[in-house]
């Protein structure tokens, strides 16, 4: 992918493949339910859930109580080397064939603040650089790196609706299926132009786990003219609401931007330069 700039182009990233999870909820059509990244712990091949809605860098899915461990486990992703404190239940997980066949963590934002994170999201594809490459790209849009847990930080992009202020939302690899999400009842009045909240009982809702292991029913309605994002207008958005939603910031956002609107676009985010693009 080369990028136009004010004197010269950023270089062709360093791909390498990611795969999606692909399921259904409650017996819906097939869709993107996560992003998957390669991961290599302790030399073992695993697989890691990408979600730039996630502050930290490394989060166990397996827990056993204990909030650390007295063990290290050495982390090998997207070129970057860490050690991260482990437990004994977060360690047996490298035991198990395909180290269990699910996510062996969640990464979050901080892996990867020091650099430029590219999202290939049609060709499954992926790359780091430890450099600003959007810090002169000309068409890149601002980007707010904002902290309000310990380490860390949370990615928000402006947003607007076609004739309405700008206003800001969460950018969340977390929220594959999802288009944008009101993480209160306000944000919901505010996108749903007065429609009720979805309910269990209402056809068309779905229910999971969400990340802390509570119960999420999420509904959605058509937003209608779409979304201004990045300099586009995203066509087929859809609203939701989810009840049992545990994410609460400390701003007032329009909501969270999932990937279902950015369909097989290319995401850039240069954490140094507090810049992205959004391909076309």
């Amino acid at each position: 992918m080369a990028l136009a700039c004010g004197a010269s182009q950023a270089a062709e990233p360093a791909w390498q493949p990611f795969h999606w999870a692909i399921g259904s909820l409650n017996g819906g059509p097939s869709e993107r339910l996560a992003l998957l990244l390669p991961v290599t712990v302790d030399g073992v091949a695993c697989i890691v859930q990408l979600d730039t809605g996630a502050n930290g860098d490394w989060n166990w899915k397996k827990r056993d109580g204990a909030l650390a461990g007295d063990e290290r486990a050495a982390v090998e992703l997207a070129g970057l080397q860490r050690w991260i404190p482990a437990t004994a239940a977060n360690l047996a997980q490298l035991k198990e064939p395909d180290c269990g066949g699910s996510p062996i963590a969640i990464v979050g934002n901080a892996m990867f603040e020091n650099g430029t994170l590219t999202l290939d999201l049609g060709r499954s594809r992926y790359a780091y650089a430890p450099q600003a490459l959007l810090a002169g790209v000309r068409d890149a849009q601002p980007l707010l790196y904002l902290s309000w847990a310990q380490g860390g930080g949370h990615v928000v992009v402006e947003v607007r609706r076609p004739g309405a202020r700008v206003g800001y939302a969460m950018l969340d690899t977390g929220a594959s299926r999802f288009g944008l999400v009101a993480t209160n009842a306000e944000e919901w009045r505010a996108l749903a132009a007065g429609a009720a909240r979805p309910t269990s009982a209402d056809p068309g809702t779905v229910s999971f786990t969400g990340p802390k292991g509570e119960a999420v029913t999420c509904g959605d309605v058509p937003l209608q003219d779409g979304l201004e994002v990045a300099g586009k207008t995203l066509r087929s958005v859809r609203a939701s609401y989810c009840e049992g939603h545990s994410f609460q910031g400390p701003l007032r956002l329009m909501g969270t931007l999932g990937m279902a609107p950015l369909g097989d676009r290319t995401i850039t985010l240069d954490y140094l330069s507090r810049r992205w693009t959004l391909s076309d």
